[in-house]
């Protein structure tokens, strides 16, 4: 059937405005009627918009046309996680778009009086923020993630139950023959339950045997839920970095920078440097520099660095493992500052007086080269007259200065009235056989005060 139409059809930019230009999404007869659309145009207009869809051009579904980047109000969406405000946060169940979604804060709601958890999938209204992120109110939860449990299985003749490591979980769960998974009596498994009351739970994870040498620190991050695997595309991310270019870096290579961690220590943070403020006006004054990875460099806001970052918020520390935030390939290299590598540094430089008072800072990015990684062990002895080889050709030049800036600041501390808490730390001593051999209290050093002091 010809179309009687005597005005033309409007043009893909004059849709595009009509589509930014609205706050709320734009159904197809909102904009059938805006540009006079009848008849047998209407499948015309389907189709065009079905192309701006498909060329992300615009956001929506068939029936309601929004801004890219835009999600209807009304739609599906799954708690994702809780942040560290402790807002419920979730993300829309369908979204095309190659950019991240916008985050979607989780509200209470009266139509709906248990509120969904992690995993679960409601349908929401939503209400768009001005800085682009949205509300939601639940309308309705459709499905309830299937709830995992962490326990040790005791194997029966027709299965096995699972006893949950958590005090709070009262009940044992029963798992039939067929949904084992191979694991073995007496062996500490991830079991789940179905959110279908009439199904089986099943072994979906065996983490190892009861008596297996620290198989408590692997139940403690995965009660916790710590990611303890980086997905392929951070990875290759991590390994693609390269050390930057001078440029606009300060050079501080030729500045003889250390580390001092614990002797135990995987990757090094923090670099210090002190020298006696030539200044002859700060007499007994100090020169100062602390210097850190420049992690930032390697990491861009939105990719997959970022959201594996996001999604860990810092290292986990246990007695005989690390979990970094970032893969090994920045964690334990291009932002750990080892001995005789160039890498990227933020740095603080300061100038204080002789009681501690800073009289002036500056921040920069730099290249730095630190020129020993030493222990607290090593710095304390090396000051107390008994340096070992590494320490020795710095004592005078590197480590007795870093003393002498130290003090000043500690004066400095001292007259704030600052709280002085010496706490003892204790250190898990773990045997040949993997087993805890033996727990004692770490020193306390004026070295690990040092490093404090710096830092602050």
């Amino acid at each position: 059937m010809a179309s009687d139409r005597k005005a033309p059809l409007p043009t893909r930019d004059q849709l595009l405005e009509f589509i930014r230009d609205s706050e709320t999404p734009v159904g197809r007869r909102e904009i059938a009627r805006a540009f006079a659309i009848k008849g047998p145009d209407r499948a015309w207009l389907r189709r065009e918009l079905k192309s701006l869809r498909d060329e992300g051009l615009i956001g929506g579904d068939r029936r309601r046309a929004t801004k890219p980047g835009h999600l209807p109000p009304v739609t599906v969406i799954e708690v994702s996680h809780i942040d560290s405000d402790g807002d419920v946060i979730c993300t829309p169940v369908k979204w095309e778009n190659e950019t991240p979604p916008p985050p979607i804060y989780l509200l209470a709601s009266r139509s709906v009086r248990t509120a969904p958890g992690l995993g679960d999938r409601a349908l929401a209204r939503l209400k768009r923020g001005r800085d682009g992120s949205y509300e939601a109110r639940p309308i309705k939860i459709l499905e309830r993630a299937p709830q995992q449990m962490i326990g040790l299985f005791r194997a029966t003749g027709d299965g096995g139950i699972v006893q949950p490591i958590d005090r709070r979980a009262r009940n044992d769960v029963s798992v039939a023959k067929e949904h084992l998974a191979g694991a073995q009596d007496r062996e500490y498994v991830v079991v789940q339950n179905s959110a279908d009351p009439g199904r089986n739970a099943r072994i979906v994870e065996r983490l190892g045997a009861e008596n297996e040498p620290r198989i408590t620190s692997l139940l403690v991050l995965k009660s916790k839920d710590v990611p303890m695997n980086f997905d392929p595309e951070a990875v290759d991310l991590a390994e693609s970095k390269k050390l930057p270019k001078l440029g606009h870096r300060a050079d501080l290579r030729d500045l003889p920078l250390v580390t001092i961690d614990g002797a135990d220590a995987r990757d090094f943070d923090d670099a210090v440097w002190a020298e006696a403020d030539p200044d002859k006006n700060n007499k007994g004054g100090w020169h100062l520099m602390v210097a850190i990875a420049d992690v930032a460099h390697y990491v861009r806001e939105g990719d997959a660095l970022d959201r594996t970052a996001h999604l860990r918020g810092n290292s986990v520390y246990c007695p005989d493992r690390v979990v970094p935030m970032l893969p090994e390939a920045l964690s334990n290299g291009m932002c750990s500052l080892r001995p005789k590598e160039e890498r990227a540094c933020l740095a603080a430089e300061m100038w204080i007086d002789a009681n501690g008072k800073l009289l002036k800072s500056e921040f920069k990015r730099g290249l730095m080269r630190s020129v020993a990684r030493l222990t607290y062990e090593q710095v304390q002895a090396a000051y107390d007259g008994i340096p070992d080889e590494t320490a020795s050709p710095l004592t005078e030049d590197v480590i007795r200065p870093l003393y002498g800036a130290f003090a000043a600041l500690d004066r400095a501390r001292q007259k704030r009235g600052t709280l002085d808490l010496e706490i003892p730390e204790r250190h898990i001593q773990f045997g040949e056989d993997g087993q805890v051999h033996a727990i004692t209290v770490r020193e306390r050093l004026d070295s690990h005060r040092l490093i404090e002091e710096f830092m602050i």
